[in-house]
C-alpha cells in the first residue's frame, strides 16, 4: 500500500486530521491499534469513561467543531449543595453554596463518543484500519517512509510521504522502532511525558432517576476517605441518573485490591454520602485506564499530582525534515491534556504540511 499521509492513531486528533485531509481531497490512511476508534474517548451507555467536559470560554477549537457537527450539548449539573466526606462514622459536611463552576463545564448529549462517531461518519470507512499496530518506521532516501504494521500476526508495509503520529508520546518511545533513531533528547522527552488520563480510573453508578437532585444536592462531592476522591453528577441528557467518581488510590493498589472490591467499596461510599438510595444502582461501570495497553505504560501507573507541561522539544520539530509529525494532545503547546489540545496539535501539523 502507498499513501501520501499516514495517520497513526484514530483518537480525536487523528480523526480530526483525517477530516481536514478529506475536505482537501488528499490521499491518506489511518492506522489504529485498538479494535475501536476514539482512543481515550469512550462512552458506554452514554457514560463518558474518558473525558467528559469541554469549556467554551477556554477552548474555541473543540467548541467550534462541536457546533459545526451540530451536536447537542448541555451544562454539567451543579445546582444544589456540595458534600465533603471528611471522616469515618460521621455524616458528610454539606455546603449549601454548592459547587461553583467557573468556567461552566459542558457535555455532549449521548457522550463524547458522539463527537468521535460524527467525525468517523464523514470519512470513507476504507481509510481506517483497526487492530493494527505500527512496529517500525523507516525513512528512505527517496523522501518516503516505510511503516511496518502488524495485524493478526501478519505484517504489512505501507509507504508514505508523511507520517503523522497522533498517539501519546510515551507510547511512541516505548513501542515503535525508528530508523534513523529519534534524537536522544527527543526520546527522553517522550519517555518522561505523562500520558493524560493514563493513570486514572473512573467509576460510574447508574440509577433510574437522579434522586439526589430532589434532595437539593448537586451530585458533586469530595472525600478524604475514598475510594472515590472526587464525585460528580453524570446523569444523561435524557434524564436517567448517574454519579461518577475518580478512584483515589494508585494503579498498583487498584490491581492488588481488584475490580470487585473497588466497585463494592465505591457503592458503600456513595450510600454513605448520598443516602440509602445510592446503595442500589441499576448498573455500575469501572474503567482503569492504567490497564489499557494502548493507552498506558508502566511509567503511567503513578498519576502526576499537577497538570504536566506538554509540548514538543525543538529537536522533535526538526524531524519534519523527514516528514515525521507529532500530533495528539501531549504534543500541544498550550492546551496539552485537554480535548482542545488534541485539536491544537492537529492544527499545528496541518499548518506545516506540504499540501500543494
Amino acid at each position: 500500500m502507498k499513501t501520501d499521509y499516514l495517520i497513526i492513531g484514530a483518537g480525536l486528533s487523528g480523526l480530526y486530521l483525517a477530516y481536514q485531509l478529506e475536505k482537501m481531497g488528499k490521499k491518506y490512511q489511518i492506522i489504529e491499534s485498538r479494535q475501536r476508534i476514539g482512543g481515550r474517548i469512550l462512552s458506554l451507555d452514554n457514560m463518558d469513561m474518558g473525558p467528559s467536559w469541554f469549556w467554551p470560554q477556554m477552548h474555541p477549537r473543540i467548541t467550534q467543531l462541536i457546533d459545526d457537527l451540530e451536536l447537542p450539548i448541555f451544562p454539567q449539573y451543579s445546582q444544589g449543595a456540595y458534600l465533603l466526606e471528611n471522616q469515618h462514622n460521621s455524616a458528610p459536611i454539606r455546603y449549601e453554596s454548592g459547587f461553583e463552576q467557573s468556567p461552566i463545564s459542558m457535555r455532549i448529549a449521548g457522550g463524547m463518543q458522539s463527537l468521535i462517531e460524527a467525525l468517523f461518519n464523514l470519512l470513507p470507512s476504507d481509510h481506517i484500519q483497526l487492530d493494527s499496530k505500527v512496529t517500525h518506521v523507516n525513512y528512505k532516501q527517496n523522501g518516503y517512509s516505510d511503516i511496518t504494521v502488524s495485524q493478526d500476526k501478519r505484517k504489512q508495509v505501507i509507504e508514505t510521504k508523511h507520517v503523522i503520529f497522533a498517539t501519546p508520546l510515551r507510547l511512541l518511545s516505548e513501542r515503535i522502532t525508528f530508523n534513523p533513531s529519534l534524537p536522544t533528547d527527543v526520546k527522553k522527552h517522550f519517555a518522561s511525558t505523562p500520558t493524560w488520563m493514563a493513570g486514572q480510573a473512573k467509576f460510574f453508578a447508574e440509577y433510574d432517576t437522579p434522586f439526589w437532585q430532589k434532595n437539593g444536592l448537586s451530585g458533586s462531592a469530595s472525600s478524604h476517605i475514598g475510594p472515590l476522591v472526587e464525585i460528580h453528577d453524570a446523569s444523561t441528557f435524557e434524564g436517567s441518573g448517574a454519579l461518577f467518581g475518580f478512584i483515589g488510590v494508585d494503579a498498583s493498589t487498584r490491581i492488588k485490591v481488584g475490580e470487585a472490591r473497588i466497585k463494592q467499596a465505591a457503592i458503600e461510599q456513595l450510600s454513605r454520602i448520598f443516602g440509602e438510595q445510592a446503595a442500589s444502582p441499576t448498573d455500575v461501570k469501572l474503567l482503569d485506564w492504567s490497564q489499557e495497553a494502548n493507552t498506558a505504560t508502566q511509567a503511567d501507573h503513578q498519576s502526576p499530582r499537577n497538570h504536566p507541561s506538554y509540548g514538543l522539544p525543538t529537536a522533535a520539530k526538526e524531524l519534519r525534515q523527514l516528514h515525521w509529525h507529532f500530533a495528539g494532545t501531549e504534543a500541544a503547546e498550550e492546551n496539552g491534556g485537554y480535548l482542545e489540545g488534541a485539536l491544537e496539535a492537529a492544527d499545528a501539523v496541518i499548518n506545516i504540511l506540504d499540501l500543494d
